[in-house]
């Protein structure tokens, strides 16, 4: 059982965390794509999300989940939004509101093992809803029949400059691409 008084302090501040969340991410650059939504329309999804937190937790309603965020998924893909941005963005939310629940009960230590148990769902929630956001982004992309996104030379160059706190020299060529794991290790074909 998770805490109800967290459950709705959270959904009673749906509106404010959903506009911190937006206004966060409109200065994110790690999320450009995103000015493509209007703020009403990224707010509402937000705060749809944690204004009926307390129903998915409780209703557990896996299916439910699976659909909706699937939907959303095909959504942002129709909609142009890059899949890595996708899920970077729902990690920012994710992480908005385990921040709101640390901070929600300050020195109360009698609800602290209620605190976790939410958080855990809270967890379990969102790892959910990105694994359907994705797969939903994915079923999208195959329906249109788009290739898979592949890194343009800037793009790996940027890349590999993020990873390694340089600049790249050289790019990797396209045709190279295909060897390239998730794992990032050259040859590598696990998947």
């Amino acid at each position: 059982m998770v805490s109800k008084r967290l459950i709705d302090s959270i959904e009673q501040n749906a509106h404010r965390l959903a506009q911190d969340l937006v206004e966060s991410l409109r200065r994110d650059p790690n999320v450009p794509a995103y000015a493509l939504l209007s703020d009403q329309q990224y707010q509402g999804v937000v705060q749809d999300l944690y204004g009926h937190l307390g129903q998915w937790l409780s209703s557990r309603t896996w299916h439910k989940l699976q659909v909706t965020y699937e939907r959303k998924g095909r959504e942002r893909f129709h909609g142009g939004i890059p899949l890595e941005q996708l899920v970077y963005s729902l990690t920012r939310t994710k992480q908005n509101l385990l921040d709101f629940i640390r901070g929600a009960l300050p020195g109360c230590a009698d609800e602290r093992d209620l605190e976790l148990q939410l958080v855990l769902s809270v967890s379990e929630f969102f790892d959910r809803a990105i694994y359907h956001t994705t797969a939903g982004y994915e079923d999208a992309r195959r329906t249109v029949g788009a290739a898979p996104d592949l890194p343009t030379a800037a793009h790996t160059e940027a890349s590999v400059a993020r990873a390694t706190g340089s600049l790249a020299s050289e790019s990797v060529p396209d045709s190279d691409l295909g060897q390239i794991s998730r794992g990032g290790d050259i040859g590598e074909t696990s998947g």
